[in-house]
């Protein structure tokens, strides 16, 4: 009994690799041709194939399949049961493959394709928007992916692959990027209008232990960044609100929750109205660097390399006419 069990093994092998085993795109295309015409001398035509081959592929698909799929009448061709269920599976595929391979044909042409690209969610609001504008103006073609994080989550996702460009603070200490430079801002802190640093038009860390700080979040780079700057100047904050929105933390500054420590540019529009005043850390100024991040080592395609010499000019741009 042992024996015949043995024996049988190679055949039920077999037939377990037949049923798991994909379908011969060729075969299948041969099968829908040979459907819509009903001939095998007009199927051998239209695929350059001999008769003989168009035979011998169909006879091929009927064994993988286990089932007899046209019946022959003469020189022309119906199909069976099975013929009529495979030939309901095999068109909408075919069609979407060769819409896919159009899709793909495309996507080393030119302005066409996308860009996956990560940005804060500062970024999102005041930079990108010019860029995006005058890039779309060129490349129409090119759509864009844009998830909305901080730096350090757009580095994660340029390390996993899920993004393909990242606006970003340069990264600290990271030799698995190559980073493109595009602009400076400066950190200076924002208080009330009739906050007493704001009157005396400097800041005085000899009184930070009294006053309450809205700081980005301490996972941040902006928040690192500041640590190390207050740290050389041996300032030591008693305590502090971390704030992820921004504009949370204006309307908290506005109302004498704190003082907070931002971007010059993120705060222009309410300096520039009286509503807030802003003001430098020290005779040491902070300043941050911005720029396109990418994975070291990964080859870009045009649409991406002209969307970052695009974010560099736009960076000079605003680094010369910017009114602070």
């Amino acid at each position: 009994m042992v024996c015949d069990l043995l024996k049988e093994l190679p055949k039920l092998h077999k037939s377990v690799m037949k049923r798991i085993r994909p379908f011969d795109t060729r075969q299948l295309e041969a099968f829908e041709v040979l459907c819509s015409t009903g001939s095998f001398t007009e199927t051998a035509k239209r695929l350059f194939l001999t008769q003989s081959a168009v035979s011998h592929s169909m006879k091929s698909l009927e064994e993988e399949c286990g089932s007899r799929l046209l019946r022959r009448q003469g020189k022309k061709v119906t199909l069976t049961e099975a013929g009529d269920r495979l030939l309901r599976f095999a068109r909408p595929f075919l069609g979407e493959m060769k819409k896919v391979r159009r899709e793909l044909d495309g996507f080393e042409k030119f302005g066409v394709g996308r860009i996956r690209l990560g940005a804060s969610a500062q970024a999102c609001r005041f930079l990108l928007p010019p860029i995006l504008t005058q890039f779309r103006e060129s490349n129409p073609l090119c759509r864009f992916e844009v998830k909305c994080e901080d730096t350090p989550r757009c580095l994660d996702l340029l390390t996993a692959g899920q993004i393909d460009l990242a606006i970003t603070l340069e990264p600290i200490q990271m030799v698995e990027f190559e980073f493109a430079p595009c602009f400076n801002d400066e950190l200076r802190i924002v208080a009330p209008t009739d906050h007493k640093w704001a009157q005396a038009g400097v800041v005085d860390w000899s009184e930070a232990g009294s006053e309450s700080f809205i700081l980005y979040n301490r996972t941040s780079y902006t928040f690192r960044i500041l640590r190390e700057y207050l740290d050389k100047e041996g300032v030591r904050l008693s305590g502090f609100m971390e704030i992820g929105s921004p504009d949370a933390t204006k309307e908290l500054i506005k109302s004498g929750i704190g003082l907070g420590v931002m971007a010059d540019w993120a705060v222009q529009t309410e300096v520039s109205r009286g509503d807030l005043a802003s003001l430098p850390l020290g005779k040491k100024k902070l300043s941050r660097t911005w720029g396109v991040s990418v994975r070291k080592g990964r080859k870009l395609n045009k649409a991406e390399r002209i969307f970052m010499k695009m974010a560099e000019e736009s960076g000079c741009h605003w680094m010369v006419n910017r009114e602070l």
